[in-house]
């Protein structure tokens, strides 16, 4: 399992990695965001427990989700072989998002992985703006 704070330390120790709370009120929601090109890389928000029951799993209530880009091809192979980890991304497009439950399954090692993954996944093919 992976801790909120490990996730947004994971993320802003990524070269050009930073994250913010974006929603005015709401002081938990938050986004990984690359400086370079301000593309959003990962969300970490709560999904509502009726979400899960559309996928076969019961939830008593909101869980902490962490919303990451995934190659398609990819997506696939992670709902199976977490099929109480991840999911079709929660308030995001699906086709190119999935939903990753903080609390569950997935060792921290293999999150940090999909972080990754993810922040490489919105790299733009420009070089990136020098910081001042």
């Amino acid at each position: 399992m992976i801790t909120y704070e490990e996730i947004v330390d994971f993320a802003v120790n990524l070269p050009y990695g930073s994250y913010d709370k974006p929603f005015e009120g709401d002081f938990y929601t938050t986004v990984l965001r690359r400086k370079d090109n301000n593309k959003w890389f990962g969300i970490v928000l709560k999904a509502p427990a009726h979400y899960f029951e559309r996928y076969g799993v019961d939830a008593e209530k909101e869980r902490e989700v962490l919303n990451l880009k995934c190659p398609p091809d990819l997506q696939e192979f992670l709902r199976q072989k977490y099929p109480k980890g991840v999911f079709p991304s929660y308030h995001m497009n699906k086709r190119l998002w999935i939903s990753v439950v903080t609390g569950e399954e997935i060792e921290k090692d293999e999150v940090k992985a999909l972080i990754k993954l993810s922040y490489d996944f919105t790299a733009s093919g420009k070089k990136p703006k020098e910081e001042v």
